[in-house]
């Protein structure tokens, strides 16, 4: 009936990125956010976040600071 869209796509470049980066430490990824110019590099380290159970507003916090 409704088509509701709960979840947003996520590319296939953005989760190999992500399975890459995984077994990084909190610093590194923020320091290789911090240099990265790919938004999908930006966007796989803020999933990867997100799944260690950082809230955006910590991951925003992070990133500001690092």
């Amino acid at each position: 009936m409704f088509n509701i869209k709960i979840f947003n796509e996520i590319s296939t470049e953005v989760l190999t990125l992500k399975n890459n980066l995984e077994l990084n430490s909190e610093i590194q990824l923020m320091t290789k956010y911090k240099s990265a110019q790919s938004e999908d590099y930006k966007k796989a380290i803020i999933l990867i976040l997100k799944e260690r159970g950082y809230s955006a507003l910590e991951i925003g916090q992070l990133l500001d600071n690092a």
